[in-house]
């Protein structure tokens, strides 16, 4: 063989992502489905998306509401996997944080406790919006299944946009849940 000759290599093999995609694997997509699928069966939600563009104000509202938003949120391997000193990924724990925005009614006046004239106060409301949610999704089996085997979740923080220096619930107010998974991540070997 002379010094310029090439060494003819077959193609890498491609491979669809779809193709690597198994739930039972890798839970983060399991999760997220989950996440959506109980905001779309929320009773009084008006419509359930997931990684929605910005939401547009207006009358009427662009997305209909009350409406449940699902954000992916980033993930993060929460251990040190040098320590297994092997060319191939071993199975760790992974965190998620997706967050989860429901988008109210506007209300009536500035008061913001009319909602088409009736008694309708926006904090009850993000209250009642909290204690559902909350207990839905920290006691749902499916979730609990995903998370088994080293993983956990919890609800970190809310956020409202009812405070000075916000939109105080011009457009209908805003509740931001902001969510944390563990989760075990086994990688393919396809």
């Amino acid at each position: 063989m002379s010094v310029h000759q090439t060494i003819e290599r077959p193609p890498a093999a491609r491979i669809a992502p779809r193709a690597i995609f198994d739930p039972t694997l890798d839970r983060r997509e399991a999760i997220l489905d989950r996440l959506l699928e109980i905001g779309q069966g929320l009773d009084g939600i008006a419509s359930a998306y997931r990684n929605h563009g910005p939401t547009e104000t207006g009358d009427p509202p662009v997305v209909p509401r009350p409406a449940y938003l699902l954000y992916d949120g980033d993930a993060r391997c929460t251990q040190d996997v040098s320590i297994h000193k092997s060319a191939k990924m071993p199975p760790t724990i992974w965190e998620m944080d997706p967050q989860i925005v429901v988008l109210l009614q506007n209300r009536d006046t500035v008061a913001n406790d009319t909602l088409e004239m009736a008694p309708a106060p926006v904090g009850t409301e993000i209250s009642n919006w909290v204690a559902l949610l909350n207990s839905i999704i920290t006691n749902d089996d499916e979730i609990i299944d995903l998370v088994t085997a080293g993983g956990a979740h919890w609800l970190s923080s809310i956020a409202t946009d009812l405070k000075p220096g916000r939109t105080i619930g011009g457009g209908g107010a805003i509740l931001s849940m902001f969510y944390v998974f563990r989760y075990p991540l086994f990688p393919s070997r396809y």
